[in-house]
């Protein structure tokens, strides 16, 4: 009597010398038996999984092939390190992280020394990062305070020894000087022209 069984258990009977049927139905409901020897070619080749045998001339010899290219290579690293009393040269290269997150005076800070240096816009925006468009932009103010310290001095408190204000203020006579606060707001300017702390800069405008 035959019993269907898996193909685990059946080639455990096949071993034993038992006679195992491969059973076989086709799309056209059709069914084949067959040996199992038979559905095994005996031309073809089989590899079986067996545990791996040490040889110890193999390992040898790839032992020997290996290590000469070790050597050869921390030889070579070797060669590249430099001496312990050399020190290592300091990249002049600046970099900045995420130079687009950084607020504008966080940026003048950083161009600020390097263009106490000498270096030019482009060379700024190589080393930082910063784009040159911006590097430009804040540049200006920074060179012009730097080539006179006096004047932006001068500016940041607020003296106007020099007239700064008047040149640019909405309230200007002219390009050439005096002041039309009265005309166009009808009150006195209340302050001295060294310290006004009425200048509004923009176009002149026109009296009314």
């Amino acid at each position: 009597m035959y019993t269907e069984m898996s193909l685990k258990e059946a080639l455990k009977y096949f071993m034993k010398g038992r006679k195992v049927l491969v059973l076989n139905e086709y799309d056209d409901k059709s069914i084949s038996a067959e040996r199992i020897e038979d559905c095994l070619p005996k031309e073809a080749k089989y590899l079986v999984d067996v545990p791996v045998v040490p040889n110890p001339e193999f390992e040898q010899a790839v032992q020997d092939m290996v290590e000469p290219d070790q050597n050869e290579n921390d030889a070579e690293g070797d060669e590249q390190l430099p001496p312990p009393d050399q020190p290592e040269k300091k990249l002049e290269k600046e970099t900045v992280a995420a130079p687009g997150k950084m607020s504008r005076e966080e940026k003048s800070k950083i161009i600020r020394p390097l263009i106490k240096k000498g270096l030019k816009n482009k060379e700024i925006a190589e080393r930082t990062g910063i784009p040159l468009g911006t590097v430009n932009g804040l540049s200006g103010p920074i060179r012009k305070e730097l080539k006179n310290p006096v004047k932006a001095e001068m500016i940041k408190s607020g003296d106007n020894s020099d007239r700064h204000k008047c040149r640019t203020c909405q309230y200007r006579h002219s390009d050439a000087g005096g002041c039309d606060y009265c005309i166009h707001t009808g009150k006195e300017r209340g302050c001295d022209v060294e310290v006004c702390d009425k200048a509004v800069a923009g176009a002149r405008l026109t009296k009314k």
